[in-house]
């Protein structure tokens, strides 16, 4: 099935929404559905009609008897597209008790329902303040003392002083990596999740793909790029999403949130020094994908320090990998070009390999849409 649908510009704007883009939703609806339908259930479903809805106090529903899937409106306008696919497999786990168990309308929220949410890994309480988002309890583990130690040193890496930043970030990691392999050794139960990172994409970039494998091996989470979509201008693409315990999972977001932060304003420095009045000193993506690399060489260098040095060496958590494969069953491989190695690329690498995580996690991150650190739980799915 093809991914990529073409549109026109159907953008929401003030007053009554374009009938166009409500169709646009449905399509994309039904996309989901067969996509959910065929990695989840081996397509045991039949599709339905879909339908977007009035309702405000409902997300979504499923109306055996006219065999209609509902999803709200308002649903759609105020969260994130993950938040309605959250909601549509709610959906459909009704669906799956309903017709494929065959057990009719009976016990909608009982064990078939539940272990039918578990094989379209949802939520069977799913709110619009839980969806898009393996929602993790607090635990005593929030006010690890290792922990906040691993805090003061990211932000420390602020330093103004280069050298004490460099320690800093290299301590950083130093500790974020014993912190895992204690926790390994204890072989105990992890509480593991996921969340998603940045927007939804049209076309993921060079220095994205090298941004996400950073994540993946330096910060103890595993990154796929998975199909999104926004609504408000009737665009598919892809969001960055991230599995890992309650600690990876924060700790790797203030790093995405710090270098997508700090990347702008050095492309704007080198923008700005380096263009003459023949030409600009490389792209835009041919700096960010050589400012990524360099980093991600910073970052190599450091991890080669503290196995040789100190003998700590991280060979993955085997249950991560479990977590991570059950959620995304059926992952696909996919390669594509890069950027041309001009003369911006190469000083985007040497910028990198300057550059340190020097955010502090005790502010807040930067608000992705709305559910990932404002939950709302005061509406729910049928």
């Amino acid at each position: 099935m093809a991914e990529r649908q073409k549109s026109k510009d159907l953008s929401v704007g003030p007053g009554v929404l374009p009938e166009a883009l409500e169709r646009a939703w449905l399509t994309r609806l039904a996309w989901h559905y067969d996509q959910v339908n065929y990695q989840y259930l081996g397509c045991a479903l039949k599709r339905p009609v879909f339908r977007i809805g009035d309702s405000k106090r409902k997300l979504g529903t499923w109306d055996g008897n006219r065999r209609t899937l509902m999803i709200s409106r308002s649903h759609i306008l105020d969260h994130e597209w993950e938040a309605v696919l959250e909601t549509l497999r709610h959906e459909m786990a009704h669906q799956y008790v309903q017709e494929h168990l065959g057990l009719g309308a009976a016990a909608p929220h009982g064990k078939e329902f539940q272990e039918a949410c578990d094989l379209l890994r949802c939520d069977p309480a799913a709110k619009a303040g839980s969806a898009a988002m393996g929602k993790l309890e607090d635990s005593a583990a929030d006010k690890d003392r290792r922990l906040g130690r691993i805090k003061e040193l990211l932000a420390l890496a602020g330093s103004p002083n280069e050298h004490e930043a460099a320690t800093a970030m290299r301590l950083a990691q130093k500790y974020l990596l014993k912190y895992n392999l204690e926790f390994e050794d204890l072989a105990g139960e992890r509480d593991y999740g996921f969340r998603y990172l940045g927007d939804c994409t049209a076309r993921v970039q060079e220095y994205q793909y090298v941004l996400s494998n950073i994540l993946q091996e330096y910060f103890f989470v595993l990154a796929i790029w998975t199909y999104s979509y926004d609504p408000s201008r009737d665009k598919p693409g892809k969001r960055l999403q991230i599995c890992g315990t309650k600690q990876n999972l924060e700790i790797a977001s203030y790093v995405y949130d710090y270098v997508t932060g700090a990347s702008e304003p050095l492309w704007a420095a080198h923008k700005a020094s380096t263009t003459t009045k023949k030409k600009l000193r490389g792209t835009r993506l041919q700096y960010l994908a050589g400012l990524l690399q360099g980093l991600k060489q910073k970052l190599e260098r450091q991890k080669d320090t503290l196995e040789q040095e100190q003998g700590l060496v991280w060979v993955g958590d085997t249950r991560l990998t479990e977590y991570y494969r059950n959620l995304n069953p059926r992952i696909r491989s996919v390669s594509g070009s890069g950027v041309a190695r001009s003369r911006g690329y190469a000083d985007g690498m040497k910028d990198g390999r300057k550059l340190n995580i020097r955010r502090g996690l005790s502010g807040k991150a930067r608000d992705r849409g709305g559910l990932l650190d404002k939950p709302d739980g005061g509406r729910q799915a049928n």
